[in-house]
């Protein structure tokens, strides 16, 4: 994209610098002008070639700051994990030697849970 923004800036002013010099050349040598049109297209040429550089200017900055917030966000995760995976790599090892067959752990008795009462919605006729 950077290429392609250069051209564009490279047509601009090759344009502009092409038709100012054939007004100069033609309005001291001759009597005669450069046609309107000739002018209007140079003109428009330029605009078009100036207003697509810019865009392109935008579309890489917003790019690298695309870029550079992934990039931070990456990193603050990256962090993040290894402060939480060290914790949890501890409960996880725990765990695991609870589970191992040279430590029986004894099964956890398992309570029922007591059958809740029905519940009826009372509307003031009971």
């Amino acid at each position: 994209m950077v290429t392609v923004k250069w051209a564009a800036i490279l047509v601009a002013v090759v344009t502009l610098a092409l038709d100012a010099l054939s007004n100069l050349l033609l309005a001291t040598l001759t009597p005669h002008a450069v046609p309107e049109v000739v002018n209007l297209f140079a003109l428009a040429l330029a605009a078009v070639a100036a207003i697509f550089a810019f865009g392109l200017d935008l579309a890489l900055r917003m790019q690298a700051r695309f870029d550079l917030t992934i990039e931070l966000m990456t990193r603050r995760f990256e962090e993040l994990e290894a402060r939480i995976g060290d914790r949890n790599s501890g409960f996880v090892e725990g765990y695991m030697l609870g589970r191992s067959p040279e430590m029986p752990v004894p099964e956890a008795s398992v309570v029922p849970l007591v059958p809740r009462g029905s519940r009826r919605a009372h509307n003031g006729e009971d």
